[in-house]
């Protein structure tokens, strides 16, 4: 039977997972660019498109992974605090505060590379619009919080 806490057991688990695959990565990254663009889409090898575009990538996703294991950090804390039974305390409002300053964070990176290369432009419109949906569920879990301490204290 499906149930709160197996959901919660699945979600840090894919949390452990993407950690996984930024690390891989960080380094495979590179290789995994000259790979698609080299083989799949036929660029000349060694030529000034392919190393623009490796130079690109590494530009935008290294700054980027600093901050993806900062939101994979506080949303395991984030997990393991809801797993605990403790959800509306202000712990979980500030890990939530901090991925979304960590999705504009990556909203910025790659809307600077995405004026060189349109998709990453892509990439920083979804971040952003996570990172506001993110401030949204954040100010909702402040104003429980401030509800919760309310409550506690009324006799």
């Amino acid at each position: 039977m499906w149930n709160r806490k197996r959901s919660v057991t699945l979600s840090i688990i894919v949390c452990f997972a993407f950690t996984v695959i930024l690390t891989t990565g960080l380094f495979l990254g590179p290789w995994a660019v000259n790979m698609w663009f080299g083989i799949y889409r036929g660029w000349k090898e060694g030529g000034v498109a392919l190393k623009t575009i490796t130079t690109l990538f590494c530009a935008c996703y290294y700054p980027s992974s600093v901050f993806a294991y900062i939101t994979l950090y506080s949303l395991l804390k984030l997990l393991f605090n809801i797993k605990k039974g403790d959800i509306f305390i202000t712990a979980n409002a500030k890990y939530l505060r901090r991925i979304s300053w960590c999705c504009f964070a990556v909203a910025a990176i790659t809307f600077v590379g995405g004026i060189f290369y349109v998709p990453f432009g892509f990439i920083a419109i979804a971040a952003a619009f996570v990172g506001l949906m993110l401030r949204v569920v954040k100010n909702v879990m402040q104003n429980a919080v401030e509800i919760k301490t309310e409550n506690e204290l009324t006799i």
